[in-house]
Formats: structure tokens, C-alpha cells, sequence
């Protein structure tokens, strides 16, 4: 929507949708006149109730595209909603982006019965079921948070009749296409789907022809991809120069606020850590902003950046997803993105609502396939500025030169003659056809090749491969060692297994033999083996002292159990007590 200061009735552009009245006072108190080219192509298809399919670029005001219509369709005939069943049900990627939404909900339904209700990951549950108990009208939500609720049954989407999913694009490289599909699948029968998306690829014509049915096609006209009012310009350098040459042009002070990428949670943060250093002693405020940190955090830090507290904000592409932020004036892309999807997003946070924006793109020797693939998209050849200190041109790279791959190229295809490793099958016969007829060389003889005489081979060896003299020696002083006899077995031996000559000195097996066996000598000089004792089981063979109660001593107790395998004689000690004990 366009702003302006002095509103006339007669400019008034909102007055062609018939509109409520509510709404259209909202719409005045927040000084907006004209719609904007995409709100003038959807909001009366929304209205209508068929399904869309919208394409527009970030900042386009596509978000009042489906809000002003899905409000004004409830106020139509406003009933108050029954408990846990939202009429209208909004879905979008981050949850920054959902608490965009809802926060313009809020504003334009000022005068109005509407209850909206944001639902996100990092927030409590129990505020959340607290609210969708009572009932709300519009739930606008990230795909994640709602299927817990609808897991536990605090959402249910039988009465939901409009269903809309904003920046679809990004939703399906966030890896949301599965929960699209379950919360789709939990709508009633006859609901309105309306999708918008910045882009238009593959991944989103094939959602949209699951999802849509007979849908309207609407695209704002623009000659690229990005906003005419953002100048892009590109920056080569090395990676190991890109801090010292973002720290210069942080000290610009024409920069306003800079939003600054990367690509990874830990890279934003060591971007971060690395500017607060270099601007230590400075008025230049440096924060990070990415999905590790906690919600209430997150909100804070959008807070300073939008207040101007933070001039300096590092974000990755999930956490600035819906970055709504008034002023932002540079956008820098410390790394490319990887999709290329991504830099349409990326440049969208700057020259929004009319206001100029410069978007500044490093390049280092691995990000020029990402680079031409940005260039492919936004239809637009970037100038490369090479007035700074560490430029360097890319034609002076000996990769390039030779068309090496960057870090980020797609891997060669095998050849279809080569083996598992990738080399060639033959590269071996290669090799030996390259030997010529010689002495020293392989000869190719009947389709074949044979090997030469052992003279041969050793003679063609160079000086420096053959063995010096001494090492021909083959003398050794090593003693040598006879090996054991082993001892044979015989049979007329009855005690062969315990006796000692068996089992030698082993202390094990002497353990297990046990004690030998006494005999008794009698005085008539008769040799008689004494009876080996046979253990009875119901007699137990461990006495219990008893206390002697006439002495009034204590008795010790002992054990007579005999007890193998290398275990002492148990003896219980105790302390005599002589005398009386009560004396």
C-alpha cells in the first residue's frame, strides 16, 4: 500500500472493494490511499472466495492482499467462534514472519469482534491452549507449532474455511511440504485456498496443483525479479580479506541500518563477534539473529534494530525471513546463498515501499557458479566495483582459467569406461603399450604380452633400486632353539591325569588336585588307605558357638566346613566377656 500525508476522499482507492466500514477506517488511520498492483489483482478474487495463486516479490504489500478480504469475508456475517476451531487458518515459514502477519491483523481489525491469534515455536503452550479454548477467528501459525496442537487436539481445522500459505517457496526449501499436505488434509471439504510466493519454480507449480482447485492466476508486472528501487553490486574478494573489508565499509557513515548475511547459525555469530571487536569504541551497535537463539531473545533484537538501537544486524536467510524493518539502507551478502532463490529474499529486506537500497555481494574464487546463477534468475548482469583494496580479478585465478570447479560445482560424471574408482579400466595396458621393444621392457607377442628373463628385468633396474652388497649377506647370529619333545601318552598309566609328573609344577592343577592322600601305617607294619569321607547333605557340617550361660562368657564361633579352591577358614571374632554382664 501506498502511503502518503495528505489523503483525499476522491484518491482513495480502497473504496472500489466495498470494504467494511471498520477496515476502511483502519486502513485511513494508518495513511494508506492506494493499493498497491498485487492488492489490486487479489483482493477481490480473496474476497470472492475462489482459490488463488499470487507471485510477487517481497515488500510488494501482498500480505493486506489476503488479509483485507479474509477480514472483511468474516465481518460479512460474524458469528463468535466455537472453541479450538479457527475460521481462517494462515500459515508462513519463520516466526517472524508469522508475527508480521499477526501484528497487521491486530492493527486493521481495531473496531472489530476479530480475535487472531499468533502460534510459534519458542513460545509456551499453555497461554496458546489457553486462548484457542476460548476461540479465536484467525490462527496464523508456522507449520510446525500447529501439528502439535493438532497432535494433542487443541487445533482442530473442521470449520476452517479459508486456508492461505504465504511465501510457499520458502516453506517447501525449509522442508515443510509434508505438514502442508496433513494440515490440508484436516480442512473441511469446501475451503478456499489462496498461496502467494516470490518465486515461481518447479517445487511451487507442483504444490500449487495439489493444493488449488480451478485456481486464479494473478503476478505483479515487473521487468525483474527484484525491486527496481535496490542497486546490486558485486565485490570480488578473498575469503580470508572479507572481515577486513566489511569492517570498511561499515564505517561508511552513509549506511543507515545494515542487514548482513550468512550462511550458517555459527558463521553469524563469529561475523558478529568480529565486527562488536572492530567497533568496540564505537556508536556502531552489532547483534545476530538466527534460529538457535530463544524467541523472547529474537523479538528483543528485531526491537533494537528497529528502533535504531542496533545499527548493525547479522542474520542467516530462515531468521530474516519477514524482517520487516523500516530504513534499512544495505543489505551485504558476506556469503552468496546457496539457492538462488534466496538472494531475491535476501535484497528484498532493502528499497521497500518506494525508499532506495543498495545491496553489496562478496565473491570469492568458489562462488562464481552461485554468482552466475543469481545473475541467471534476477535477469540482471551485477557491476563489479573494483575500487577497494582487495580486489582481484578472476580471470587471474588458474582455476578458472582452466575451467576448474568452484566449492560449490556439482561433482564430474564418471566416464562410462571407467571402474569404481573413477580411473580407467585399461590404464594399466595403457602403460604397458607404451614400453618399447627393448631389453628392459615388456614385448607384445601373439595378442599378449610375456615377461622377460629374470636377467633381463634385474639388469634394466637403475643404480639407485638395486640392493648394495652388504645387504646380500644372509648370515645370521641368531641362536637357535630345539623344539620341546612332546610327551606320549600311555595307556597302562592309571594315574596319568593327577599325578605330578603329569601336570609337572602347574600351581593351578595343583590346586585342583588337592592334598594327597595319607595312609595309615599300623605297628604290624600293615599299610591300610585311610576311608575317604562321604559328604552328608542333611548333616551341616558348620557348628554355631553357643554362650555358656552358667560362665556367662561368650564362645567364638567357628566353621569346620572345609573350604578349596584357595578360600581361608571362615572364623567369626568376638570379643570374651568375662563376668557379669549386668554388674
Amino acid at each position: 500500500m501506498t502511503q502518503e500525508i495528505a489523503p483525499e476522499e476522491n484518491s482513495f482507492g480502497f473504496n472500489d472493494f466495498s470494504f467494511d466500514k471498520a477496515i476502511i477506517k483502519s486502513i485511513k488511520n494508518e495513511g494508506f490511499i492506494t493499493p498497491t498492483p498485487i492488492q489490486k489483482m487479489a483482493i477481490l478474487p480473496v474476497m470472492s472466495g475462489v482459490d488463488l495463486m499470487g507471485i510477487a516479490q517481497t515488500g510488494s504489500g501482498k500480505t493486506a492482499a489476503f488479509s483485507l478480504p479474509t477480514m472483511n469475508k468474516i465481518l460479512h456475517e460474524y458469528k463468535a467462534p466455537e472453541k479450538n476451531k479457527p475460521k481462517v487458518l494462515i500459515i508462513a515459514p519463520t516466526r517472524e514472519l508469522v508475527m508480521q502477519i499477526g501484528k497487521f491483523i491486530d492493527t486493521f481489525s481495531r473496531g472489530t469482534p476479530i480475535k487472531s491469534l499468533v502460534v510459534a515455536g519458542g513460545q509456551p503452550y499453555q497461554p496458546q491452549i489457553r486462548k484457542l479454548k476460548y476461540g479465536v477467528d484467525i490462527l496464523i501459525s508456522t507449520p510446525g507449532r500447529l501439528i502439535d496442537h493438532m497432535g494433542s487436539g487443541t487445533v482442530r481445522l473442521d470449520q476452517c474455511h479459508t486456508f492461505i500459505l504465504d511465501e510457499a517457496d520458502r516453506m517447501l526449501d525449509m522442508g515443510f511440504i509434508d505438514e502442508v499436505k496433513e494440515i490440508q488434509a484436516a480442512l473441511r471439504e469446501d475451503h478456499q485456498t489462496v498461496m502467494f510466493s516470490a518465486t515461481m519454480n518447479a517445487k511451487v507449480r507442483r504444490l500449487s496443483g495439489d493444493l488449488l482447485k480451478n485456481p486464479e492466476f494473478v503476478e505483479q508486472e515487473r521487468k525483474n525479479l527484484v525491486a527496481e528501487t535496490v542497486t546490486h553490486k558485486l565485490m570480488n574478494v578473498r575469503r580470508k580479506s572479507k572481515t577486513d573489508l566489511l569492517i570498511e565499509l561499515l564505517k561508511d557513515e552513509g549506511i543507515g541500518k545494515a542487514l548482513i548475511f550468512a550462511r550458517t547459525k555459527l558463521g553469524a555469530d563469529n561475523i558478529c563477534g568480529l565486527l562488536k571487536e572492530a567497533f568496540r569504541d564505537t556508536p556502531v551497535r552489532v547483534d545476530a539473529i538466527h534460529g538457535d537463539k530463544k524467541q523472547r531473545t529474537r523479538e528483543k533484537i528485531l526491537l533494537n534494530f528497529r528502533k535504531g538501537r542496533t545499527t548493525v544486524l547479522v542474520a542467516t536467510d530462515v531468521a530474516a525471513r519477514g524482517i520487516d524493518v523500516d530504513g534499512i539502507t544495505h543489505v551485504i551478502n558476506y556469503e552468496l546463498p546457496i539457492e538462488a532463490e534466496n538472494y531475491v529474499h535476501r535484497v528484498g529486506r532493502t528499497g521497500r515501499a518506494g525508499a532506495s537500497g543498495l545491496a553489496i555481494s562478496f565473491c570469492d574464487p568458489s562462488d562464481v557458479r552461485l554468482l552466475r546463477e543469481i545473475e541467471s534468475l534476477i535477469k540482471i548482469k551485477i557491476d563489479v566495483d573494483v575500487n577497494h583494496k582487495y580486489h582481484f580479478d578472476l580471470s587471474e585465478v588458474r582455476d578458472f582459467k582452466r575451467g576448474g570447479r568452484g566449492k560449490f560445482d556439482k561433482p564430474r560424471s564418471r566416464r562410462k569406461d571407467s571402474g569404481s574408482d573413477g580411473r580407467r579400466k585399461d590404464s594399466g595396458e595403457k602403460k604397458r603399450r607404451e614400453f618399447k621393444k627393448d631389453d628392459g621392457g615388456f614385448k607384445k607377442a601373439g595378442g599378449g604380452f610375456k615377461k622377460p628373463n629374470q636377467d633381463v628385468r634385474r639388469s634394466s633396474r637403475p643404480e639407485h633400486a638395486k640392493k648394495p652388497e652388504y645387504a646380500k649377506q644372509t648370515t645370521s647370529n641368531k641362536p637357535s632353539f630345539s623344539a620341546k619333545p612332546k610327551r606320549e601318552y600311555d595307556p597302562k598309566r592309571d594315574s596319568y591325569k593327577f599325578d605330578s609328573d603329569a601336570f609337572g609344577d602347574d600351581p593351578v592343577m595343583k590346586k585342583l588336585r588337592g592334598k594327597p592322600v595319607k595312609n595309615i601305617v599300623k605297628d604290624n607294619g600293615e599299610t591300610k588307605v585311610r576311608p575317604e569321607k562321604k559328604y552328608d547333605k542333611n548333616k551341616s557340617t558348620v557348628s554355631k558357638g553357643k554362650k555358656d550361660r552358667t560362665s556367662n562368657k561368650r564362645v567364638k564361633l567357628t566353621t569346620t566346613k572345609k573350604q578349596t579352591g584357595g578360600y581361608k577358614t571362615f572364623t567369626a571374632k568376638r570379643n570374651v566377656v568375662k563376668g557379669n554382664r549386668n554388674s
